[in-house]
């Protein structure tokens, strides 16, 4: 009789981070082995351990031991690997990352030669006997679905290993795995065949079910509970070492030569903070850090350091950072403090298109070996799921589309076909499931050692070494994450200011203090932000309005209070700003929340409340906003709603007022700001305001140029003719490739015409560098070697106007491809033979009118009209149409008005009870204007707001808290 095996141990599991084959999620497959007493597991994810912080945390939540672990495939048979010690760690990932970059790699040769710190195990016999040749801890897999592997070990005198082998945590999933497959293979259900997926049967056993499946394998068991769960991650922190004697002693060097920059003079009070932080920044070794980034932000013409690390001073002295800590009371320990366990996290902006080029100058000047960019788990998302989902059925976008309509305006109750229901069961199974492995757009890790000895290494798709693990993964694994992003920002004062120069306008840095500039102020507080970094959009424009003010503090507290979850609370904040009497929710708080009219603004407002009403620790006030701002909710939130409560009232907080501070709280899930972080943008929103107040022609072309904006190239082109700037081309002798600007003249770009090749674009600005301008369009055709398509675009855009101004722009084409330089690109005799160069007959210079043809030729070329409104486009339908003009607005407030609507922009919201409703920007041809579509309306109209066509918008004008806004009463396109 065989002695009961103890299930204390789970092997060789597969989750769904072997990606688009598994499909067991981490955190319910821990729940249901936490419910099941198991005491270890071991995850065998594919050639990869994408999941193992993900189940690490989870393995630790339900207090169970993880082993670290992967699946080697060699062909269709595979190597289970465990790790047993550091060395194992390091060689695993050697393995995975050889195997990420070279698909063809066999673990074979490295296994036999190297496998210290490993225990192997397969089923297949053919690989057991090539391993049994190795030193390694070899073992025979015997799983509830395969026992190939037991004769050979025996014959060997191989021990065997009892391994769980499930794919699925219930028999429902195997159609998940089939449709993963079916996504995985760009195959349908029907094509699918045997061997495209897993064999049947490996599905998670239940504890009963487990214990007979080994009932004959006591010794395999008893094996698997003897493998030790060593866990690779470093307690201390990885960041790159710096190549001199004392980094500490550097780093104060280099602070005290930048205060010196930066302050003039040195006084106590700067002393005293950069002595302070200094000291906590050499306790904790962080000064590489510092410096490396200092090396960084070097590397690159403007930066924005921010984030938590704006409030440092060392930070602002290396010029990692551009906002005086001091001077705008930041909190320094919301970045770096004794207690606090987190590595520090400085987050710096870069010209977006100077970005690439210092991600090259870092992987050169710290070593390709020791650097590696972040990547992004992508998962499902039921929408993409749903039209995945469908392809794999064989269905076309066509009816997926017209399905998807049906499905996500009215929900599954309008869906009775069997295969459509069958495809939304599966797709929100699918939902959340990892579906591939991304490149974040600026996470770095920077080593000491090799990266791959930290951790698996893949390549990105333009050949980056790429981590394993997401921006968490790549936290809990101890990495100190450096993010380096792209801001088109930066580059628009970059270009402006390099526009100036270019008319010996020259803006001293060192002495440019924009947040001390009137005119901004005064602009910034009627909301003329159009352009202006960060606080463009039509909902900050309405704030600024509302609230009259632009100084440099409020701009602060509106750019963090915006967050979409604040909205219950902006209308208290500009009420309380505008006058209205408040009391601090407790008088604990009043010192915390004066700044902002008692109203939680900021992300370590959250912490300072949790410390200051509860009596959080630090640590954990801290963990709490990440909770809150991750939309972690579930048991962790629930643990600290009942920490912060338990906390409130032990220091006699009413219950009535706790609920109402968890509630605002609350409003900091998913999007939100730190004061430094704010405060770090908001010196970037000054900067971009002050230059479009004082060289607003020189702006707006930067703008343009940079096409980072939050509106359409016609909506800048519209905002510019509003400022009283003059536009002139797209020109053939005057434009350039991209927009600039001189005097109050904004030249358009040749960047603005579609379908012109860069090649064109290039050949045009040589040529008239080379030779001078153009005199007609017969010298233009023969000294330009361009493609059909070039001149039609050139013309149909006005580019050739002024060499032309008698002539049709179907007349200019005509001339310039009979006198073209350009040679036929075939031997071959052309259909229709060229005619010789003939005399152009001479007109008299007079410009013709631009025909309705023209102009909508014009529009398709450009995005907008050179010289008028595209709604000039529908003047037809207009004439006779009884309207307000949009400027006008401010007489009719609580009156109902009919406007004409081109829109500009429009955001989608969700009300409470999950109906969506809309905010559109309008304009006419005098002034941009803002509307709300309430849901039963936006039901109605919303296909209408899918084209370009002008609107007839009839709607009340309110006044909201100083702002217009128009309700929406009914539309219909123009000319209906």
């Amino acid at each position: 009789m065989q002695r009961p095996c103890a299930m204390e141990t789970r092997l060789a599991l597969t989750t769904s981070y072997s990606l688009l084959w598994g499909t067991m999620q981490p955190g319910l497959l821990f729940d249901q082995l936490k419910q099941w007493n198991v005491g270890k597991v071991a995850i065998t994810d594919r050639d990869n351990l994408y999941g193992y912080p993900a189940c690490r945390e989870e393995a630790q939540r339900c207090n169970i031991e993880l082993i670290c672990a992967a699946c080697l495939t060699e062909g269709d048979d595979a190597i289970f690997a465990f790790v047993q010690n550091q060395k194992g760690y390091e060689q695993l990932c050697l393995l995975l990352t050889k195997r990420a970059q070279d698909s063809a790699f066999s673990y074979l040769p490295s296994l036999l030669a190297q496998s210290e710190g490993l225990v192997l195990s397969t089923t297949s016999p053919t690989l057991l006997t090539t391993l049994a040749k190795s030193k390694a801890e070899l073992y025979g897999a015997v799983t509830p679905t395969c026992l190939s592997a037991v004769q050979t070990a025996r014959r060997l005198g191989i021990a065997l290993l009892a391994c769980d082998d499930a794919l699925m945590q219930n028999k429902q999933d195997e159609e998940v795995h089939r449709i993963l497959r079916c996504m995985a293979l760009h195959k349908t259900v029907g094509s699918l065949e045997h061997h495209d997926c897993s064999p049947p049967g490996k599905v998670l056993l239940e504890p009963d079910q487990w214990t007979q499946a080994f009932s004959c394998w006591p010794d395999a068991v008893d094996n698997a509970n003897k493998l030790k769960a060593y866990d690779p991650f470093p307690s201390s922190l990885i960041f790159p070492d710096y190549p001199v004697d004392d980094a500490a002693k550097e780093l104060e060097i280099r602070v005290l030569a930048g205060a010196e920059v930066r302050y003039g003079e040195v006084n106590d009070a700067i002393l005293e903070r950069i002595t302070y932080e200094l000291g906590i920044i050499k306790d904790k070794g962080f000064a590489p850090y510092f410096l490396v980034m200092h090396d960084i932000v070097q590397m690159s013409s403007r930066t924005c350091g921010r984030g938590s690390g704006a409030a440092s001073i060392v930070s602002y002295c290396l010029f990692i950072t551009n906002v005086d800590p001091i001077a705008h009371h930041l909190y320094f320990e919301r970045f770096l403090s004794p207690s606090r366990l987190d590595p520090p996290d400085i987050d710096v902006d870069f010209a977006w298109d100077e970005r690439d080029g210092v991600f090259a100058a870092v992987f050169e000047r710290f070593g390709r070996e020791h650097c590696a960019r972040v990547a992004n788990h992508n998962c499902f998302r039921l929408r993409g799921a749903v039209r995945e989902t469908g392809r794999c059925y064989g269905l076309s976008d066509t009816q997926i589309s017209e399905a998807e309509k049906k499905l996500f305006i009215s929900g599954l109750r309008d869906i009775d076909d069997p295969l459509w229901q069958t495809i939304c069961r599966i797709a929100t199974k699918l939902e959340g499931l990892p579906k591939e492995i991304s490149m974040h757009c600026g996470g770095l890790v920077i080593t000491p050692r090799p990266v791959s000895c930290y951790a698996p290494l893949g390549l990105s798709s333009d050949g980056y070494p790429l981590l394993a693990w997401e921006k968490e993964g790549t936290e809990m694994a101890s990495f100190v994450k450096i993010d380096l992003l792209g801001n088109r920002s930066l580059a628009v004062i970059r270009d402006t200011l390099a526009n100036l120069e270019e008319e010996d306008i020259h803006i001293d840095q060192r002495l440019w203090h924009p947040t001390e500039d009137e005119p901004t102020i005064a602009a910034l507080a009627k909301g003329d932000s159009m352009g202006v970094f960060y606080i463009e959009s039509p909902a900050m424009r309405q704030l600024q309005k509302k609230t009259g003010r632009g100084d440099f503090e409020h701009i602060v507290i509106h750019s963090s209070i915006i967050r979409p979850a604040a909205n219950a609370f902006i209308a208290e904040y500009v009420e309380r700003l505008r006058g209205k009497r408040w009391e601090p929710l407790h008088p604990r708080l009043a010192y915390i929340l004066d700044e902002t009219y008692g109203i939680l603004c900021y992300q370590e407002d959250v912490s300072k409340t949790a410390v200051a009403l509860a009596g959080f620790s630090e640590s954990d006030a801290d963990k709490l906003r990440k909770v809150i701002a991750k939309k972690a909710g579930g048991e962790k939130l629930r643990v600290y709603r009942q920490q912060f409560f338990d906390g409130c009232s032990a220091n006699n907080v009413s219950e009535e007022t706790t609920q109402k501070i968890w509630e605002m709280m609350q409003s900091f899930d998913g999007y939100s700001f730190c004061k430094p972080h704010s405060a770090s943008y908001a010196m970037v929103s000054f900067q971009s305001a002050y230059l479009r107040v004082h060289h607003r022609a020189h702006f707006m072309a930067a703008v343009l140029s940079n096409q980072g904006g939050y509106y359409r190239s016609q909506a800048y082109i519209s905002e510019a003719r509003r400022m009283g700037i003059h536009i002139e081309g797209p020109d053939l002798n005057l434009s350039r490739i991209a927009y600039h600007a001189r005097g109050n003249t904004l030249f358009i770009g040749l960047m603005a015409i579609a379908n012109l090749t860069m090649q064109a674009r290039v050949q045009i600005v040589e040529e008239r560098k080379r030779r001078g301008a153009f005199s007609d369009l017969k010298d233009a055709s023969s000294r330009l070697n361009l493609s059909r398509e070039d001149w039609v675009s050139l013309v149909e855009s006005g580019c050739c106007d002024s060499l032309a101004l008698q002539y049709r722009r179907s007349e200019q084409l005509r001339i310039l491809l009979t006198n073209s330089a350009r040679e036929p690109e075939s031997d071959q005799l052309e259909l229709f033979t060229r005619p010789k160069q003939a005399a152009v007959q001479e007109r008299a210079l007079v410009q013709v009118k631009r025909t309705e043809d023209e102009l909508h030729r014009e529009f398709s070329a450009l995005g907008f009209l050179r010289n008028s409104h595209p709604l000039l486009l529908w003047a037809q339908y207009l004439r006779g149409l009884t309207r307000v003009k949009a400027s006008e607005l401010g007489r009719y407030k609580g009156r109902y008005v009919n406007l004409i609507g081109y829109q500009i922009t429009q955001k989608q919201v969700m009300t409470k009870g999950g109906q969506s409703m809309s905010f559109v920007s309008f304009e006419d041809e005098t002034a941009l204007y803002e509307t709300v579509l309430f849901p039963d309306l936006y039901q109605r109209f919303h296909p209408l707001l899918s084209s370009l066509w002008p609107l007839v918008v009839f709607g009340l004008v309110q006044d909201d808290q100083g702002a217009l806004v128009v309700e929406v009463q009914h539309l219909k396109k123009v000319g209906s």
